[in-house]
């Protein structure tokens, strides 16, 4: 025999046995509201016509619920659908970009031009590969940014974001290396 055909055939059988227990006999439904008359001091009706279900009184709250003890107060608490991992911002870039394939420290500043505008750097990756940055640039896996180019050094902010959610910085100087030049 076919899975096809087995399936067909158990789902066949299957939905008969849950017909003939649906529709079973009538008399436990009748002992069942017979209890519930008993217990609210109304008499039997009988069976139930469309003129019945406009005396139907609605059920009052405090039968389910009964005397409540306890709200539950979300304030100060941690939502607990959320991931324990920060989700990136708007402001954050997609996808990393070359200068964040390795660690900040791993990066060696290289020189700067400091008498524009707009200040920029130099750095070199350990595979010798120069990249220049300026102020706003991400630099590292930690997604941190350049946010200060001075005459001598150039100052990364990492941002670190605890479970407690408490925003932790942390910067970085790299500084140009000074060789004495002997005259």
């Amino acid at each position: 025999m076919s899975p096809t055909r087995w399936l067909l055939g158990t789902l066949l059988v299957g939905s008969i046995g849950f017909g003939l227990v649906a529709c079973g006999d009538e008399e436990v439904v009748e002992e069942a509201a017979e209890d519930g008359e008993k217990k609210s001091g109304k008499k039997k009706r009988g069976k139930r016509g469309a003129e019945d279900d406009a005396e139907i009184e609605p059920l009052a709250m405090d039968a389910f619920v009964g005397d409540v003890d306890y709200a539950y107060n979300p304030i100060g608490k941690r939502d607990p659908f959320r991931s324990f991992f920060k989700t990136a911002g708007p402001e954050s870039i997609t996808s990393p970009t070359p200068l964040q394939r390795f660690e900040v420290d791993q990066y060696q500043l290289v020189g700067i031009v400091w008498g524009i505008t707009s200040p920029r750097s130099m750095v070199q990756d350990p595979e010798g590969i120069g990249h220049v940055i300026e102020v706003g640039t991400y630099i590292g896996k930690n997604w941190g940014k350049v946010t200060q180019i001075n005459s001598d050094s150039v100052v990364i902010t990492e941002e670190y974001q605890t479970i407690d959610g408490e925003l932790v910085t942390n910067q970085i100087v790299m500084e140009l290396p000074f060789e004495d030049v002997e005259q």
